[in-house]
Parts: structure tokens; C-alpha cells; sequence
């Protein structure tokens, strides 16, 4: 029976998660998260308040900061650089926020387990409920920003379609992407403490590798295949062609990424859950 309350659980409800096969630790991983729910939802809210704490305008924010990134991008790469894309604004706003989503999540993830390293080394919980709070609460900021595209859209002359029902699946499997991608951070972070450092520099070389500013056809012939290989590429060409081309996404492509996530969350979930039992003693 998962706890009646928020309080932090005892070693005695502490589930045992078995270092076997990937997808048994898997599936021990999601059970154990289900059982401490109230953990889990206490964590998001915590995050969430955390970050808006003494904000005149709160949630807000979750609206007119990507609008405000838009502003900024789009006089940088439209007046300036002249990047030739037809409703410039929605084009970025529509990749920009799952990339948003990406680094905000995989960033918080990553120290979540030594940031907490005091619950960490006295309470008995599974501690893939770190991480995945971290992604949570930046899911919830994401949906809130993501909100704001349609009636943009709108606005700015982009008319709303019914391929718009393909963002709720590649939305789904980014949450997954997302998450495998995390659980490795944070694995990686409470060993090596210089990961966060590695990481600021190789998401600053993903955003760049990702069509997010200008469109994939700027990108040589001959190198589109290369690009392709890259899972976010694949993700924001699929946003891009559901918000501006409105029609519905290149089933390879979602494919491709739909693989990727799965990839992604099995890699992930396997390292966690085998090194957690060490966590105590390294943050």
C-alpha cells in the first residue's frame, strides 16, 4: 500500500530493487516510484514553489519567459543573421520549448541525488524519485509554456490544425527521452563532480547541433544524414512540421526517436538503479 501521507518513508517500506536485468530494474524503478507518489508529488511542488518563491508574477513567468527568448532570438536570426523562415517566431517557439524542457530537466536532475545528499544518507526511499521530481517539475513549467504556442500561433498567422494532436505522443516520448537522460546525469554527477561542467558544455554544443534557430535545409545536403542521427533533431523537425508546415509528422522520424527514448530510458534506468546502493556513501 503506497504511503497514507507526505511524510518521508521509513527503511521498513523501502522496496528492494534487485541489480538483474535492465527491464526487471525497470519496472522495479516505476513500481517503487508509483508506491512513493506522495514523495514524488511533494518534491514537484517543493521545486515548484522553490522557484517562484518572492516572484511578484509566479507562474507567469512559465508564459513570458519563452516569449521573451523568442523576442530575443528572432530579432537576432531574422533582422540580423536574416534567416529566411516563413513565421520566424512560431518556428523557434516550437522548437525552442522542448529544447527548454530538455536542459532545464536533465540539468536540475543531474544534482538531485548529491544535492539531497542529507535525505539521501538517512532516509531509506528509492532514490530514482530525485531525478525524476527534478523532471516533473520541469515537465509541469514546460506544458504551462508549451500552452502559449498555440494561441501565439494564432496570432501571428498560424492557424491551428488537427496534426496539433501529434505534439501529445512526441511530447510523451520526450518525457521519456528526457528521463533516461537524466538518470544518467545524476548517476554520473554523484561520482564525478566535475559532470555539471562537462554538461554545460556539451548542451551548448547539442543547442547548436539542433535546427532549433535555422531550418535543417540550411544544413549541407551531404550532412542532413549526420544531423538525423541526433535524437533532438529529430524531435523539434517533427514540432516544426506539426506547428508550422501543419501536417502531421514523417513517421521515421518519430520512429527514430521513439527508439532513441527507448534507448535512452533503458540505458539510463540500468546504470541508476545499479549504482544507487552506493549513493549514501559517495554524496
Amino acid at each position: 500500500m503506497p504511503p497514507a501521507t507526505a511524510r518521508v518513508p521509513t527503511a521498513a517500506g523501502l522496496p528492494v530493487l534487485h541489480a538483474t536485468l535492465a527491464p526487471r530494474m525497470l519496472t522495479s524503478a516505476l513500481g517503487a516510484s508509483w508506491q512513493y507518489r506522495d514523495l514524488l508529488r511533494n518534491l514537484v511542488l517543493r521545486d515548484l514553489r522553490v522557484k517562484y518563491k518572492g516572484s511578484s508574477l509566479g507562474f507567469a513567468w512559465s508564459f513570458l519567459h519563452p516569449l521573451l527568448m523568442a523576442a530575443v532570438y528572432t530579432v537576432a536570426f531574422k533582422y540580423v543573421v536574416r534567416i529566411q523562415v516563413e513565421h520566424f517566431a512560431v518556428f523557434l517557439l516550437s522548437g525552442l520549448l522542448p529544447w527548454t524542457f530538455f536542459v532545464g530537466a536533465v540539468t536540475t536532475a543531474t544534482g538531485s541525488v548529491a544535492d539531497n545528499a542529507p535525505l539521501v544518507r538517512k532516509v531509506a526511499f528509492p532514490r530514482v524519485v530525485l531525478p525524476l521530481a527534478a523532471v516533473a517539475s520541469q515537465f509541469v513549467q514546460f506544458l504551462l509554456m508549451y500552452a502559449a504556442v498555440v494561441p501565439v500561433a494564432a496570432v501571428l498567422g498560424v492557424a491551428p490544425s488537427p496534426a496539433l494532436l501529434a505534439l501529445v505522443p512526441l511530447i510523451a516520448l520526450e518525457l521519456v527521452f528526457v528521463s533516461g537522460v537524466a538518470l544518467v546525469g545524476a548517476t554520473a554527477y554523484v561520482h564525478f563532480r566535475d559532470t555539471k561542467h562537462l554538461l554545460d558544455v556539451l548542451l551548448q554544443v547539442w543547442f547548436w547541433a539542433t535546427p532549433i534557430v535555422y531550418p535543417l535545409t540550411l544544413v549541407p545536403e551531404r550532412f542532413q544524414w549526420l544531423a538525423r542521427l541526433n535524437p533532438m533533431t529529430l524531435l523539434v523537425e517533427s514540432c516544426h512540421q506539426v506547428v508550422i508546415a501543419r501536417r502531421w509528422p514523417s513517421p521515421a522520424a518519430v520512429a527514430g526517436f521513439a527508439l532513441a527514448a527507448a534507448l535512452a530510458a533503458a540505458a539510463g534506468g540500468w546504470l541508476f538503479l545499479r549504482h544507487q546502493r552506493r549513493f549514501a556513501e559517495l554524496v
